[in-house]
Parts: structure tokens; C-alpha cells; sequence
């Protein structure tokens, strides 16, 4: 893992047919940029752009004029669709619709949204380095009949749009290969798209295309090694108070290398109220009183926030929460896909230690402890403690509250609920809980410190 020591960053315009100078590039500084997969040396530099005189450049120019004089509906469409939101969040909700359709599960549904984010972020910094080293004016400065409806950026070479949906597809494919040729015609979408925008030439789309699947290479190297595909067959503890069953869901996925840690063990919580406890019959009693007494709005909250096999999981809602909160605050590219990383890297990072606790105690359900109580929402396949849905709420909320402050009372709000949520459902003790936003919280706190260089002070 690496560090970019570059304090300036190019902001995208919103002038149409007229390019920013290239030594207007603001450089009031947003922090150091790190990239995550990437180490400083691996940052790559690509060929200089066409020259100005050039042959391909003037054709490369007509192009452009050509087809913004031959625009039809679906075309402005598509143009709208691709740039009314950032690149990263765009592909973000691509990769929660494939989460759905495939019914991938929690723990691999959190590495998708990683691995994605990580390639993002690791792209944006490359094709910004470029940017900084060429300096090449946007179509519309050479042109003053080219119109940039995406709004023209500052540096034109290359388009890091270009190499946020190379290196999306490219990482999506790796996680779901039958998808491949959906995927590419996707980015061969986006890339049109970027061109009859008046956006960028070819050549910056054709660069940013080859930068973003070099990055997504280095990405997919990773995750063939970090262990996620790692299976053994486990038997459950006998004895009262152990969970019981068949099958029980990625029990070795502990082992999974994350982000923040060498050690995942580092965020386990201590062991929960010991079987036949005062506190444990306490939380089962609780439990059961709901499942007794459950109103209409216990069982709503319930069902919200449920994310049960068939949807885009924990990690994808929070995905969605977070894509929201990143257009309501008009986020630019680069800071989208620095938000979606810091996030993706702390959910994953959520899933682990959240199995690590789950398969190193082994707790029951409430339901296994009493066959009274009710579970609306399903009987999810694993131990007890602690719970996945308030680890991942823990980890996401922090780190969305703290880019976020303004939002960080309903951030909150939002955790609380989803880890009750589970309470509400029957399926988890509040120890649960509890346990699963503290450590999560902790998690959250590692991955801005590691992504934005943020210590999250008071979260």
C-alpha cells in the first residue's frame, strides 16, 4: 500500500466550451492522497496525448463535432445517464443490482463492494497524476462549437470517467464472469457517452480505459490472494449454549486478509453473558417479549432493514445510504470514490471480524435457546454473537459520519435502528448489538485513518 504525496486535485467545471487553463488547477489541497492496492511506485505514467497538430488529433476533433451534430434522444439519454452522478456511484449501484440477481451473501457481498471501491480510488488517483503531468485542454478550448454537457474538466488526459468504468467492470467481472459481456457493453456505453458529451477525445477515453483496467489488474491480484476462497468443513461445540445446525455460512471466513489489520482478533469483542446466566436469561427474556408483543412498527423496522438473501445485503444498504448522501452533498469524482472506499474498506473489514466472533464463541440463537419466539425476518444460517447487521452498521456509520458531520445524528439514528432492527426480528440478544456497533465503530475508525488520514474525533 502506498502514498501520493499531492496535495492539489482537478476539479471539474461547469462552463460548457471553454476549458480552464491548465495552470488553473486549484491546488488548495484536499489531504494526501494514498492510494490502497497501488504503492507509490506503481503509479502509472502513460504516453503523451496527440499533439495539437497532429493528423489524429484533427480527426479525433471532427469526430467530436460530428456526432454532437448528429445527437438523437436515446443519445442525449445516455449522455444524462452517465454524468448526471459520479462514475463511482453509478457502478456502485451496477455492482449492487449483480449482488441481487447472483444471491450473494453477506461476508462475499461486502469483499464485491470493496474490491470495486478499492479499484475506483486507486484509478482516480492514477488518471489524476496523469492530469498533473500532461495538462491537456478539454475538446470545447480548441473548438468553440464543441459543447461539453458533462461539463468540461481542467485536464483533459485522460478521462478518469473512462478509467473508473474500465476498472469497475473489469473488477465485477472477475467476481462475476458470466457477466462479462453485459459488463463491457456497459463501459463501451459510458465511453460513447463521455465522447458525444464533448468531454473529452478519444485518446483521453481510449488512456483512461487501458489506466483503469492496469489498476483493476493489480486490484484482482489481490483478491486472488486474500484468502476468501478458503473452505474446510467445521463442527459446532456440543454442549448447551452452542449454536446447532447444518451447513453454517463461511465458518473459515476469518482468514479472509483485511484491510485495516494483520489481525483481525484485534477487534473481538470479549465473550457474551455466559448460557444460564442472569444477564443471558435477561436478553432471552427481552427477546421473547417482543417476539410476544411485537407491534406493526417493530415489525416494519424489521423488515427494513432485513437484508435477507435475494437483495443487496447489509453492506449493499449502506452502499445505497451512502450514494445518497454523496449526491445530496454534490460530491466530484474524486471525492466520491474516496467516500465509497473508506466505506467498502471498513464493511468488509466489519464482515471479517464480525465472523471471526461469531465462529470463535459459537453462540445460540434466541430462538434455539427458546422455541417460542417468533422470526419474521428468517433464522439466518450462523451463531449468535455478535450481530452482522450492527458490525456493519457500526463500521459504515462511522465512517459516513465522519465525512459527513452535518448528517451524523441520523447517521447514528440509522445504525441504532438497523442493529435493534435485528432484536425486533427475533433473530439476536441486545448484547449482540451492542457488541457488534462497538466493534464496528472501531473498524470505521481504522478505515478513515487509513483512506483519509482522519482520526473521526468523537465517533
Amino acid at each position: 500500500m502506498g502514498s501520493l504525496d499531492r496535495t492539489a486535485v482537478i476539479m471539474l467545471g461547469s462552463s460548457a466550451g471553454q476549458a480552464a487553463e491548465p495552470d488553473s488547477i486549484d491546488e488548495t489541497g484536499r489531504g494526501e492522497l494514498n492510494p490502497i492496492v497501488l504503492a507509490s511506485s506503481d503509479l502509472m505514467l502513460l504516453e503523451a496525448p496527440p499533439d495539437s497538430s497532429s493528423e489524429q488529433f484533427i480527426e479525433e476533433l471532427a469526430e467530436i463535432r460530428d456526432l454532437q451534430a448528429n445527437l438523437t434522444a436515446h443519445s442525449i439519454d445516455r449522455i444524462n445517464y452517465w454524468s448526471n452522478i459520479s462514475s463511482s456511484v453509478r457502478w456502485n449501484e451496477i455492482a449492487r443490482s449483480l449482488v441481487i440477481k447472483h444471491l450473494t451473501d453477506p461476508p462475499m457481498a461486502s469483499r464485491v463492494y470493496a474490491l470495486l471501491s478499492v479499484a475506483q480510488y486507486d484509478s482516480m488517483i492514477v488518471a489524476l497524476e496523469n492530469k498533473y503531468h500532461y495538462n491537456r485542454f478539454a475538446p470545447g478550448h480548441y473548438d468553440q462549437n464543441i459543447y461539453a454537457g458533462a461539463g468540461v474538466p481542467s485536464g483533459s488526459y485522460p478521462s478518469e470517467d473512462a478509467a473508473v468504468a474500465a476498472a469497475s467492470a473489469a473488477v465485477l467481472t472477475y467476481l462475476y464472469p458470466e457477466e462479462a459481456a453485459f459488463l463491457e457493453e456497459l463501459v463501451q456505453e459510458q465511453e460513447e457517452a463521455i465522447l458525444m458529451a464533448g468531454a473529452n477525445f478519444r485518446s483521453d477515453i481510449l488512456a483512461g480505459d487501458r489506466l483503469g483496467r492496469m489498476v483493476a489488474e493489480e486490484v484482482i491480484e489481490h483478491a486472488r490472494n486474500d484468502k476468501s476462497d478458503v473452505a474446510g468443513n467445521v463442527t459446532p461445540p456440543g454442549g448447551p449454549g452452542y449454536w446447532q445446525g447444518d451447513n453454517p455460512l463461511r465458518p473459515l471466513w476469518y482468514a479472509v486478509t483485511a484491510w485495516t489489520v494483520d489481525d483481525i482478533a484485534l477487534f473481538r469483542p470479549g465473550p457474551p453473558p455466559s448460557y444460564n446466566s442472569t444477564e443471558f436469561i435477561d436478553a432471552l427474556r427481552e427477546v421473547r417479549n417482543v417476539s410476544d408483543k411485537r407491534t406493526e412498527e417493530q415489525l416494519r423496522i424489521a423488515q427494513y432493514w432485513a437484508d435477507r438473501a435475494g437483495t443487496y445485503t447489509p453492506s449493499g444498504h449502506w452502499n445505497a445510504i451512502a450514494c445518497d448522501l454523496i449526491m445530496e452533498h454534490n460530491l466530484d469524482e474524486l471525492e466520491s470514490a474516496r467516500a465509497l472506499a473508506a466505506l467498502n474498506i471498513a464493511l468488509m473489514d466489519a464482515g471479517i471480524s464480525c465472523w471471526d466472533t461469531k465462529y470463535h464463541y459459537w453462540l445460540l440463537r434466541p430462538w434455539m435457546a427458546d422455541p417460542e419466539i417468533s422470526t419474521p425476518i428468517g433464522r439466518p444460517p450462523f451463531p449468535s454473537y455478535t450481530s452482522g447487521h450492527a458490525t456493519f452498521s457500526g463500521a459504515a456509520s462511522t465512517v459516513l459520519s465522519c465525512i459527513f458531520p452535518a448528517k451524523r445524528d441520523d447517521i447514528m439514528a440509522m445504525a441504532e435502528e438497523a442493529a435493534l432492527s435485528r432484536l425486533y426480528g427475533g433473530i439476536h440478544y441486545r448484547f449482540d448489538n451492542d457488541k457488534g456497533l462497538e466493534s464496528g465503530r472501531m473498524i470505521g475508525r481504522m478505515a478513515m485513518r487509513m483512506v483519509m488520514n482522519e482520526s473521526c474525533r468523537g465517533l
